[in-house]
């Protein structure tokens, strides 16, 4: 899935094109979504640049995102395509945490 990161500071965009740079750019900058495949990273300062990423941390973090995304969800428009690719990431990373009943629960997946 191809995701654009574009920066506050004006710096060049990023774009991510798999599931696990987008998971690295989700966790590791503060960010707003912009677009049903775009987010805007608030600033170029790292969110946890002293954090040991354990299982548990990149496990909670994957909750919030999904609990960001699910929050969002109603405000964008996504096509059946990008519905598709975010359901294979929360899939692909659920499944890894052990978030798969969670997510199912929740209708995320």
């Amino acid at each position: 899935m191809f995701v654009n990161f574009t920066f506050e500071d004006g710096s060049n965009s990023y774009v991510s094109t798999n599931n696990k740079t987008l998971f690295y750019m989700l966790r590791k900058y503060h960010y707003i979504q912009t677009g049903e495949k775009s987010f805007h990273i608030l600033n170029i300062e790292e969110r946890n640049s002293k954090i040991k990423y354990t299982r548990d941390i990149n496990k909670s973090i994957l909750r919030n995102i999904a609990m960001e995304w699910i929050y969002s969800f109603s405000e964008l428009n996504y096509s059946y395509g990008d519905l598709a690719d975010w359901s294979d990431f929360f899939r692909e990373y659920g499944k890894k945490y052990g978030l798969l009943r969670e997510f199912k629960e929740d209708a995320i997946l």
